[in-house]
């Protein structure tokens, strides 16, 4: 099927502008979710630090699987 020089153009013009749509699609998510990120950030920064629930953390020792088989 031949097509016209004008209907190219205008299928070339239509799929440029859907391109541009979906790119400040995206970019607007983007900054969207930034923003946001930004803001929990600052929400953190500005609440009291965690505190441990016991000043003594208790210490896990990893020996490998093929020692695990050995209790203390």
């Amino acid at each position: 099927m031949v097509l016209s020089q004008e209907v190219s153009v205008s299928l070339s013009i239509i799929a440029l502008v859907s391109l541009i749509g979906a790119g400040v699609g995206v970019g607007s998510g983007i900054g969207m979710m930034s923003m946001a990120a930004a803001e929990q950030q600052k929400k953190e920064e500005g609440s009291a630090p965690a505190a441990a629930h016991s000043p003594l953390e208790p210490v896990v020792i990893s020996r490998g699987f093929a020692a695990s088989i050995f209790k203390h």
